[in-house]
């Protein structure tokens, strides 16, 4: 909180995006690529992720010290195809943490794990979301082991949406997306 801007140090610093190299190496990309938001200098304190807008891209709102939130909403135009998972524990936590989600497509396994403590100084969305990129399926088939320990194969889940499993339910339940969203609906 204090100002080091005196003793040489950088007081306030510009936000950095890395993006990931094939697994192997992360890269900052230039504030020219990015927005506005990155070519500017703040004191960010907390930074969280959640999809606001329901269109399978993850968005980031990040606090300053001293001026308002910056709500940041990925535009990137080719998302490619993704699934967004909600659970929701009956016999274990309703949060469900500590939960994996198996999604196997085209001869590859993905996996998530639900974590808490996941954002810096907040919470991110307690959803587990995959990027498939450009897959021809239409619908997957998910095992889900939650934090009791049961297993549930869930299968028939279409793409390009965010879903909610239950517990106990082994299916899974399609929410809105962003074509029936309140806030990006033009009508």
């Amino acid at each position: 909180v204090n100002d080091t801007g005196d003793a040489g140090s950088a007081y306030r610093m510009p936000p950095q995006f890395f993006r990931n190299g094939a697994g192997r190496r992360f890269a900052e990309l230039p504030a020219t690529q990015l927005g506005s938001y990155f070519a500017g200098q703040y004191l960010g304190r907390a930074a969280a992720t959640w999809d606001w807008n329901r269109d399978g891209r993850t968005d980031v709102i990040v606090t300053h010290l001293d001026v308002p939130a910056a709500l940041l909403t990925n535009t990137t135009p080719t998302a490619g195809r993704w699934l967004s998972v909600r659970l929701v524990g009956t016999a274990s936590e309703r949060d469900a943490i500590g939960a994996r989600i198996d999604l196997e497509y085209e001869g590859r396994v993905l996996y998530r794990q639900l974590t808490a403590g996941d954002g810096y100084q907040a919470g991110n969305e307690r959803r587990l979301t995959f990027g498939l990129g450009t897959t021809r399926l239409d619908r997957v088939t998910l095992q889900v082991t939650w934090p009791t320990g049961r297993v549930e194969s869930v299968s028939e889940v279409p793409l390009d949406r965010h879903v909610v499993i239950i517990e106990g339910t082994a299916r899974a339940v399609s929410l809105p997306t962003s074509d029936s969203h309140p806030m990006t609906n033009d009508q």
